[in-house]
C-alpha cells in the first residue's frame, strides 16, 4: 500500500512540474495551483506516517502490556474460585446447622404431643 501511495505521490509531483510549464487564459502559471495539492498531498502522507508510527508504538505497548493482563486475569480467576469453595463452605455449614435446628424443633414437638 505504501508503495502505491509513494507511486501517487511521485506521479503527482511530475504532473505539477508539466502544470508549471504551462499558463491559463490569464496568463498565470498552472504549477501555483498544483502546487497546493502537491503540498497537501506531502502533509496528508506526513500524517499518514506519523498516524503509522504511533500506530505502531501502540501495537509495541499493547504487545507488551498483554503478559501483565493475561496473570491479572488469572489471579482474579482465582481468587474467584477460592472465594467461591469458601462461600460453598459456609453454606454447607449453615445447611448443617438448620438441619439440626429443625431436627431440635421436630424432636421438641414430638415430645411435647405425647
Amino acid at each position: 500500500m505504501m508503495k502505491h501511495f509513494s507511486l501517487g505521490l511521485a506521479v503527482g509531483a511530475g504532473f505539477g512540474v508539466v502544470l508549471s510549464l504551462f499558463k491559463d487564459k490569464n496568463g498565470n502559471r498552472l504549477f501555483p495551483s498544483a502546487q497546493k495539492q502537491i503540498n497537501s498531498v506531502k502533509e496528508d502522507f506526513s500524517d499518514l506516517s506519523t498516524s503509522s508510527k504511533k500506530l505502531k508504538i501502540a501495537k509495541q505497548e499493547l504487545k507488551e502490556s498483554l503478559p501483565q493482563a493475561k496473570k491479572a486475569i488469572s489471579e482474579l480467576e482465582k481468587e474467584t474460585e477460592y472465594y467461591q469453595i469458601g462461600i460453598n463452605r459456609i453454606i454447607a455449614k449453615l445447611k448443617a446447622k438448620t438441619t439440626k435446628i429443625n431436627s431440635k424443633i421436630d424432636n421438641e414437638t414430638d415430645s411435647s404431643k405425647n
